[in-house]
């Protein structure tokens, strides 16, 4: 099995490497992705209703709060066992599309 370490990740607020795995038939058997620091802001989720995640998670950081929303979305969704609607999938596809497109012109001028 090859290994192949991208460290740095260039574009990344803070620092990160990721570690690809790929089998002998050349498919990515695992990645990892690692970011060696510890900002400890879980510490603020600690004993929070899983409700307030979504509207807390967006202020851990200026850059991709959208990123953070749609994560901690996904997470309330699995801890009620909810499968959203087909308009609010759409909806949060939209949403994040929109970052994706700004967050990559960001990159792109910065």
């Amino acid at each position: 099995m090859k290994r192949y370490t991208i460290d740095p990740i260039t574009r990344l607020e803070g620092h990160g490497k990721i570690e690809i795995f790929v089998n002998d038939e050349g498919e990515v058997a695992n990645a990892y992705f690692q970011v060696p620091e510890l900002r400890g802001f879980e510490r603020f989720c600690v004993g929070r209703p899983v409700e307030e995640m979504p509207r807390i998670t967006t202020r851990l950081c200026g850059v991709c709060p959208e990123a953070h929303h749609m994560a901690s979305a996904k997470a309330c969704d699995a801890v009620y066992h909810v499968d959203p609607p087909s308009a609010a999938k759409k909806l949060r596809e939209l949403l994040y599309s929109y970052f994706f497109c700004a967050d990559h012109t960001v990159h792109f001028y910065a």
